[in-house]
């Protein structure tokens, strides 16, 4: 602890001054319920016609510049529930966001919201998979599409707070969890048929979806 001495030869310590490091890097990993789809769309519905319901896994990478904006990247793959679509995709978004949290009471904070907003531009790959209603056997392993758009997104997080011995708040070596929402693509031209079933040639497809993961800022 810092000490200074004043008029009379008395010592005072200085106030403790809360440092607030809130720049840094983080990673994580989440599952995503993407939705691909043509025509008709539906949340949870895997009845929906045109509509493929996918399980992906997602790889995120971040940078925070300081508590109101960041940057951040993500990179899934489908691994599950895949009917005619092997989901590939890529992202790169900057991050506003807010932080819901009392700066002058930092050294109780255990844990804070933040709501956060994505907008960026990214690459979406859709191939023929022989899933449990394949795709036409002329679509099996070729591509549906393969594009590139303005994508967008927001979310909620909530990061655990584990306060230093030194009083030194930072946001460095914690985990967050996190839900959000993010557009892929809309409308892109395809000249494609999709189920197995169906011989229509369709000419659009849109890809969106919900994420829930963990994050960790080192």
């Amino acid at each position: 602890m810092n000490s200074f001495a004043v008029a009379g030869g008395d010592i005072v310590p200085a106030p403790v001054v809360q440092e607030n490091d809130d720049a840094g890097w983080y990673a994580g990993l989440g599952l995503a319920y993407d939705r691909v789809y043509s025509i008709d769309k539906g949340w949870f519905d895997n009845s929906v016609p045109t509509q493929d319901e996918v399980g992906n896994v997602v790889g995120i990478v971040g940078y925070d510049f300081n508590e109101y904006i960041g940057i951040e990247g993500r990179i899934s793959q489908s691994i599950f529930e895949e009917d005619y679509a092997d989901l590939f995709t890529y992202s790169i978004f900057v991050k506003p966001q807010y932080r819901f949290r009392d700066k002058d009471d930092l050294e109780n904070d255990d844990g804070y919201f933040t709501i956060y907003g994505l907008l960026g531009f990214g690459g979406v790959n859709v191939d023929g998979t022989d899933g449990d209603a394949p795709a036409h056997p002329d679509m099996f392993g070729q591509e549906i599409l393969s594009d590139t758009s303005f994508q967008w997104g927001f979310g909620i997080s909530y990061t655990f707070v584990e306060q230093p011995d030194d009083e030194r708040y930072a946001l460095k070596d914690t985990w967050s969890v996190f839900i959000d929402y993010t557009s892929l693509i809309k409308d892109a031209d395809i000249h494609s048929t999709l189920y197995g079933y169906d011989p229509k040639i369709y000419d659009k497809l849109s890809v969106d979806g919900i994420t829930a993961g963990v994050t960790y800022h080192f």
